[in-house]
């Protein structure tokens, strides 16, 4: 404690003289600051742009090269069942078809069963999803996305309506058991076009029993190639993993890599360890103002041995420890440092929001951020005052008291 009394008194006798040191400090962990929280935020808003896109869901796929295999709905249930890190599991088929109630609409027919339902996080407007009862008789039940309702109805209240689509050259009448909430923004996207007589440009999103095609319209196998599943908590590579090796139990296709992963979650992790290195040499190129920092201090503490080497001759004639002539003027260094990183810190957390606001792009300072600049600062004035603290500890006392 008294080398930190020491070394505070010596820095609050020179303000100046630290003030001006400290700059390099400042400017470079306010820069590392600043990029850190801005590569964290822009990688948060693209993951979750993907994590929209995807739905959460990753598509397991066999590969037709490696194997004739196929697979089952029972079995992909059986396969959600067995990996806990999966909140469901569904066949995933798609068939475009097309409808004419307000107007003429392209309709994109998406077949799953019960528990695809997982996959709607904003939940329900009116009505429900369509039960286990409806996939096993193939009812010709259908759940809209409310913008999806407005294209082809033009209102939400669309309950118990019919929906005639034609598929296979062939009209095929379902009714609406449920309307799921979409955001605002595609809403008033969809009204836009609608106004602009330009609703070509997108497919009404309709989601019902994949049994129809398979049971009832006898438009595919039941036999099925790939499934979706459901990961929680973002775990989509473990799951997708343990989800593979249940899969290929179930099949009897152990250490054939026939199973695999197909889905936009895994150029998630690739987008987000590509962010992650970008950030990181930004940052880096930006920390070489901390070695110029560095170095600033390495010479002040080199000036202020010299201005005290009477005292430190009169220290150690009177008994001091070689070492803790070292440790004082390593602390007065490391203090110089932990001012500037403190101050530089909270400049980053000021220039973060700003260029956040600026470029509609918001800032993520994260707990390990804050404890790499402590630690950063802590380690550029103990390794740069090395120097300074060896030469003042390598004093001759004798020597020392003859300096005027």
């Amino acid at each position: 404690m008294e080398y930190v009394k020491s070394a505070w008194k010596n820095i609050k006798m020179n303000k100046g003289r630290t003030i001006l040191t400290m700059l390099g400090i400042i400017i470079g962990i306010s820069s590392v600051i600043t990029i850190l929280s801005m590569g964290n935020g822009l990688k948060k808003d693209v993951t979750s742009s993907l994590d929209d896109i995807t739905g959460g869901s990753v598509t397991i796929a066999l590969d037709p090269k490696k194997t004739t295999k196929t697979i089952t709905n029972d079995q992909i249930k059986a396969v959600g069942g067995a990996v806990p890190l999966i909140s469901g599991a569904t066949p995933h088929v798609n068939m475009y078809a097309s409808c004419n109630v307000k107007r003429k609409a392209e309709t994109r027919l998406t077949g799953g069963n019960e528990q695809s339902v997982v996959e709607f996080k904003d939940g329900f407007y009116s009505g429900r999803y369509y039960s286990e009862y409806d996939v096993e008789s193939a009812s010709e039940v259908c759940v809209l996305t409310q913008a999806s309702a407005v294209v082809i109805f033009n209102t939400f209240d669309v309950l118990g309506m019919t929906l005639p689509v034609t598929l296979d050259d062939k009209i095929r009448e379902l009714t609406v058991i449920g309307v799921l909430r979409s955001e605002e923004y595609d809403i008033e996207n969809v009204r836009t076009l609608i106004a602009n007589d330009q609703i070509g440009y997108i497919y009404a999103d309709v989601f019902v029993p994949y049994t129809l095609f398979t049971s009832r319209y006898n438009l595919m196998d039941e036999k099925l190639s790939s499934f979706e599943i459901f990961p929680i908590n973002g775990q989509s590579e473990a799951a997708a993993a343990k989800a593979i090796k249940v899969t290929e139990n179930i099949l009897d296709l152990r250490g054939q890599k026939a199973v695999t992963m197909q889905s936009l979650a895994s150029m998630l992790d690739m987008y987000a360890n590509i962010m992650d290195s970008v950030t990181l040499v930004i940052a880096l190129v930006a920390a070489i103002s901390l070695l110029v920092g560095g170095i600033g201090v390495m010479n002040i503490m080199t000036v202020t041995v010299t201005e005290r080497t009477r005292e430190i001759g009169i220290r150690k004639s009177l008994g001091a420890r070689t070492s803790s002539i070292m440790l004082q003027f390593l602390i007065e260094s490391s203090m110089i440092c932990m001012i500037g990183g403190f101050i530089g810190m909270i400049l980053g957390f000021l220039f973060s929001n700003v260029v956040g606001r600026l470029a509609d792009l918001k800032a993520v300072i994260l707990p390990s951020d804050v404890i790499l600049v402590v630690a950063i600062s802590v380690g550029v004035g103990v390794f740069f005052g090395i120097y300074p603290a060896r030469k003042a500890a390598a004093l001759n006392p004798i020597e020392a008291l003859r300096m005027e």
